[in-house]
């Protein structure tokens, strides 16, 4: 992992990821990228054109006090591996560009907590998390930065998941010498179908290298499923596959979004489905 890009809108929220993002790239000596996209400003009448344009101007100069002030503190710890970019523009449309021009890794982005959902930063989150085609860690507001010991990654045995898409799980248990847990959630008395079989063969081969052991518990709620595995075994990060449909899709659609990234205490990896 060489880059991590951290978009910033200097909650929080957001200030916990960065110092999140900086531990986690000092493990790997990777350069980390906070970015900050602020909202262009919405003229209606032409006569406030000069007003608005000057308090537009304001905030962009403000943030990238912000911004300064966010680098340099976090720098102390880190030096010469955090820069900071402001850049007009919607934050989901600004990220992905981004993104793509460093040639991130990862995309690391703080979640405010349950009664906050409603910020803008929190619903940018979610869709980059749907969307992005850039692994995204979630960093809940509260979480601490800890040497990721214990991984659980909740599989769905997608037959189609490329082997390549396990890349940065694979750099993590690699680096941290980390327990996998491959956790697969069934309806009770239920069996893999066909599919699922091969996709759990696929994924046996695939976690060859590394130290996993496959879980399985049955539960008819997915979610429910996953947090009963995880008050039960010590977990660092839970790593889920954006895959457009099944599991990922269930669990983040109207029902569980707010379940798994607002509630959640522990960071969510979310890796691009095919």
């Amino acid at each position: 992992m060489k880059t991590i890009l951290v978009p910033m809108d200097f909650s929080k929220a957001s200030q916990n990821a960065a110092e999140y993002a900086v531990s986690l790239a000092k493990a790997f000596d990777a350069e980390v990228v906070f970015i900050n996209a602020t909202v262009p400003a919405l003229i209606v009448d032409d006569s406030v054109l000069a007003s608005v344009m000057i308090t537009q101007a304001e905030i962009l100069e403000n943030n990238k006090h912000l911004m300064q002030e966010e680098v340099e503190a976090l720098s102390k710890n880190y030096p010469s591996k955090i820069t900071g970019l402001v850049q007009e523009g919607y934050p989901s449309d600004v990220i992905d560009e981004m993104a793509k021009v460093k040639q991130a890794d990862l995309i690391a982005m703080g979640m405010k907590g349950k009664g906050k959902s409603n910020s803008a930063f929190g619903s940018t989150t979610t869709t980059i998390t749907r969307k992005s085609g850039f692994p995204v860690f979630v960093i809940p507001e509260k979480a601490d930065y800890n040497p990721i010991s214990n991984i659980t990654f909740a599989a769905d045995f997608d037959s189609q998941t490329e082997i390549n898409r396990y890349t940065l799980l694979f750099e993590l248990a690699e680096k941290f010498n980390s327990q996998v847990y491959i956790l697969n959630v069934q309806k009770k008395d239920s069996s893999l179908k066909p599919d699922e079989a091969i996709g759990k063969m696929n994924a046996s081969l695939a976690f060859l290298k590394i130290n996993h052991q496959f879980q399985t518990i049955n539960e008819r709620n997915v979610e429910k499923g996953i947090n009963q595995f995880i008050k039960k075994n010590r977990t660092d990060i839970l790593v889920m596959v954006a895959h457009q449909h099944n599991l990922f899709q269930r669990m983040f659609g109207n029902v569980y979004t707010k379940e798994m990234s607002y509630q959640t205490k522990i960071p969510l990896l979310v890796l691009p489905g095919k």
